[in-house]
């Protein structure tokens, strides 16, 4: 089988999560979130670096509530020019829309990516070697690369692959969460 190109694989699979009926993409976000929930490093991380979902990707917001419920603090990316810095959110009232029309904290008390103990990352696409694929920007690659926690990728299962394209720079996750299982990097 053809191993598609990373701008190929960008087409299909945005297209492919934004045509999830409504429905559905609830019931398997809301899998994903259990799953996620069940990882010891989500139960024992004090920082984590969480995302605001956008064009389809997994609904997790259900977990940035618990986070700060159980006072752990909770990091939400915010786009700047051409990089990305992580926000200590102390309230999701504090959040709106921002570059790309993402949610992003209003003020930003900025937090060093090595505190981060947990990160919770959306993508594209993901292998089964943790490879990641982003939006192409690069913003998440030069941030998880300073990141010693826990990086998980959340995904839909169909965006999880057995190799996909991996350039040096692209940072690897060390587990996937999808709504079936969570996929450790071999």
């Amino acid at each position: 089988m053809k191993v598609l190109s990373k701008r190929e694989l960008r087409y299909r699979l945005r297209n492919l999560r934004r045509s999830l009926p409504t429905q559905e993409h609830q019931q398997l976000s809301k899998a994903i979130v259990e799953n996620i929930r069940s990882l010891e490093p989500f139960k024992s991380a004090r920082v984590i670096l969480a995302f605001c979902p956008f064009d389809g990707e997994p609904d997790i917001s259900p977990l940035l509530e618990e986070i700060l419920r159980e006072g752990k603090v909770l990091l939400i990316p915010k786009v700047e020019h051409d990089g990305m810095k992580l926000c200590k959110v102390r309230s999701l009232e504090n959040l709106a829309p921002g570059s790309f029309c993402l949610l992003e904290p209003t003020q930003c008390e900025e937090v060093e990516p090595e505190l981060v103990e947990l990160a919770l990352v959306p993508g594209v696409a993901f292998d089964l070697k943790g490879c990641r694929l982003g939006m192409g920007k690069g913003f998440y690659d030069r941030i998880l690369g300073r990141i010693r926690g826990f990086k998980v990728g959340v995904a839909f299962s169909f965006q999880v692959f057995e190799k996909i394209p991996c350039d040096p720079w692209d940072q690897r996750m060390d587990a996937i969460a999808t709504e079936e299982t969570i996929i450790y990097r071999r």
